[in-house]
């Protein structure tokens, strides 16, 4: 069987010799089937060489042309249209060892497309230089062309190269732009006007194309940045740590280095400017950029309701710009260092309060635990400014709700509904729920930014305590050897303050809030922060021996307690007392 007319006029043969560009016509071919495929189905081979998927003497042929199959390019099609595009990722293996090359040795990716039932070269067009790649000790590359128009679909693709090479792989994957040379195999992304390999600059990164590939008039939230760091030899020390800096449009971003942490997420939706130039003051640092989609399911829903998280170093998030929140109530992170970790920041008290209040009577309030106070109780008593909550408390509250048939309010619903979507809480058959992975944090735009950064810091710190059980033994260790006298002193403090009425009988909430009030603000405050309690009068009315203690010893102790905790959180997280993020912004000078 022979292709009806193959015609590709503009197809180049890279002459490997002199490196000249020949455009050479072809006027038919044959089909064949070839070892490389998709969806269960052999490409079509448009030349003997594609068949085997390799070019072994790229002097007499450097070329593989692919026709896809009605079914292949019917899938792609599909993809296309329900995620507002794709990719096509090829993979090319060079074969041989190939040592002191001078020369350039082009390759290039490419699609082929149907004009008039004649096959010809599309304009993106990927090249790089497999002689670059050689210098880097590598052997294989993957590059990507983009496709956003369902109504221009390739109808196959082609590659040349002018080292003996395989083409081990081609196949579908979401629209991406950027570099990744965190592994064996390099992969160069590009938009859908391709583009150069030996263009790509590890000093910038311009995310203007995104707004080609993911504009908002599609219905999908603003695509993210993922950075990959080489990772940290050291980070320093508590009062010095290594930190690398780029910038963003007129933003100044400080990354702090972490052992833990060799990636960060950079979401355009919490920057000041949409599509801008990435920079990057130490690039031999950065390993990896790349531009992508969020999920279609980020954005809210038809009644501005948002469900999913968008994932973020909790350092954006004070300032992350409220235009562009997802709904107009709050907006919904997951915190990347400590995955399944739900973030809201509402944007007022009222609303926080609808959210949460019941709750915390529910979980937390001495002489209300356990119980599902009134919608009259709740509208006139105060819970808290900020919030946490463990999984298996939140699996407790919405089963006791529902096995009493209790009726809640609309975003009290709502709240059980974004747990059990994000695993939170698992929804079993006979109305209860159960514990799932994660925590719930919160905090108000209502509150002045200040104690913003100490809310963040404090209820932060519960929810690695929720989800981290090397760090909850950690606090056990020093909770068990505290000095008796001032254990006893936050203890009470804790039990009689207006708005706290924590339960001093819960070992587990003790040692919990004992962490936070220590770790809610930097190390140099910590005994400060003390002895202000201790001065307060309210304090004095309920326990006058023990606030003097306090400020007698300089609430030493605590200021102990701190820095073993301190220590413990810069070695395993990158963080400090009073800080739990990794990324500052500020203006750029």
């Amino acid at each position: 069987m022979t292709h009806k007319l193959v015609k590709a006029s503009f197809l180049t043969f890279l002459l490997a010799a002199t490196g000249i560009i020949i455009y050479v016509t072809f006027a038919r071919m044959s089909v064949s089937g070839t070892v490389l495929g998709m969806n269960g189905e052999s490409f079509i081979a448009l030349n003997s060489q594609a068949a085997k998927a390799r070019v072994t003497s790229p002097y007499k042929n450097s070329s593989l042309y692919y026709q896809f199959t009605n079914n292949q390019r019917t899938h792609l099609m599909n993809r296309i249209q329900k995620n507002s595009g794709a990719a096509v990722q090829a993979t090319f293996k060079i074969l041989g060892k190939h040592e002191n090359l001078k020369n350039e040795k082009p390759f290039e990716f490419g699609f082929l497309y149907d004009t008039d039932g004649k096959l010809s070269v599309g304009n993106n067009i990927v090249k790089g230089d497999f002689a670059q790649l050689v210098h880097r000790g590598k052997d294989a590359v993957s590059v990507s062309i983009c496709i956003c128009d369902a109504n221009n679909v390739p109808s196959g693709f082609f590659v040349h190269g002018t080292l003996p090479y395989e083409l081990a792989e081609i196949r579908i994957v979401d629209m991406k732009i950027g570099w990744d040379r965190s592994s064996s195999i390099e992969l160069y992304a590009f938009g859908v006007n391709g583009g150069d390999i030996s263009n790509v600059s590890a000093k910038k990164f311009d995310t203007a194309e995104g707004a080609v590939l993911f504009p908002s008039d599609k219905n999908f939230p603003m695509p993210k940045v993922i950075v990959k760091l080489k990772p940290a030899k050291t980070i320093g020390t508590l009062n010095n740590q290594e930190t690398l800096t780029i910038y963003y449009g007129k933003e100044k971003f400080s990354v702090r280095r972490s052992y833990s942490q060799n990636s960060f997420t950079l979401q355009l939706a919490g920057l000041k400017s949409d599509y801008d130039m990435l920079e990057f003051a130490e690039p031999a640092e950065i390993i990896s950029v790349m531009l992508s989609g969020n999920e279609k399911k980020l954005n809210a829903d038809n009644k501005g309701r948002v469900y999913y998280p968008l994932v973020t170093d909790l350092g954006l998030i004070v300032k992350w710009p409220q235009q562009k929140w997802r709904t107009q109530d709050y907006e919904l992170f997951e915190w990347e260092e400590i995955p399944n970790v739900l973030f809201f920041d509402f944007a007022d008290y009222e609303v926080q309060n609808d959210f949460l209040t019941r709750l915390a009577y529910f979980v937390e309030k001495a002489g209300y635990r356990g119980t599902l106070v009134s919608d009259d109780f709740i509208a006139t008593h105060h819970g808290y400014n900020a919030h946490d909550y463990k999984a298996k408390d939140l699996a407790e509250f919405f089963t006791t709700a529902s096995l009493q048939d209790f009726q809640l309010k609309p975003r009290e619903l709502l709240l059980r509904d974004i747990l059990v979507k994000n695993n939170v809480i698992i929804e079993e058959k006979d109305g209860a729920y159960s514990e799932g992975k994660g925590a719930v944090i919160s905090i108000s735009r209502q509150s002045p930014e200040n104690l913003r950064w100490q809310f963040l810091a404090h209820e932060s710190w519960h929810g690695i305590f929720f989800t981290n059980e090397s760090f909850r033994h950690k606090v056990s260790l020093i909770y068990n050897a505290f000095d008796d006298t001032s254990l006893e002193f936050i203890k009470t403090f804790w039990e009689t303050q207006n708005g706290l009425n924590y339960d001093r009988n819960d070992d587990y909430l003790m040692r919990n809030e004992f962490m936070a009030y220590i770790m809610q603000q930097r190390f140099s405050a910590i005994g400060d922060y003390f002895v202000s309690l201790a001065k307060r009068n309210s304090v004095n009315q309920f326990e006058p021996e023990l606030a003097a203690y306090i400020r007698d010893t300089q609430a030493s102790e605590f200021v102990a307690a701190g820095k073993e905790l301190n220590d413990y959180a810069f070695n395993n997280f990158g963080f400090a007392a009073g800080r739990v993020h990794l990324i500052s912004r500020s203006y750029r000078d």
